[in-house]
């Protein structure tokens, strides 16, 4: 049985990043792809099979993570292990939350949407036409 002291020091989140700062960090060849993740189901005697990818960045870096959705769409990540996101915008913020040492703050970001003013960064060409 785990004693208090040594459950409260497993439980903060500062021994939870070091520890994950010193697992093997993934080779060259592996930051570079977009994430992917498989959802899986049958219905009614069909297979059901939805692979989503992810290509994040944040402040214009890729960030190298695996996401896990859930059939419901609630999203996952190996770094917090013990939560569940209702989206991937939810997770990716958590991760600068509870390690922001990963991500050094390097000025204001432009705006909201990445300095196109608008979500996706894609401006008024988004919107077909022009």
């Amino acid at each position: 049985m785990i004693n208090p002291e040594e459950m409260a020091k497993l439980a903060d989140p500062d021994f939870l990043a070091n520890y994950l700062a010193g697992l093997p960090q993934p080779g060259p060849g592996h930051g570079g792809h977009p994430a992917v993740s498989v959802r899986e189901d049958s219905y009614k005697g069909h297979r059901i099979v939805i692979k989503t990818t992810y290509e994040m960045t944040v402040d214009g870096k890729p960030l190298p993570i695996h996401v896990s959705l859930s059939n419901d769409g609630s999203a996952h990540v190996h770094g917090l292990p013990n939560y569940q996101f209702l989206s991937v915008v939810d997770l990716v913020r958590a991760l600068i939350e509870f390690f922001p040492n990963e991500f050094p703050a390097e000025g204001p970001p432009a705006d909201e949407y990445g300095g196109h003013g608008e979500p996706g960064g894609h401006g008024t060409h988004n919107a077909g036409g022009s």
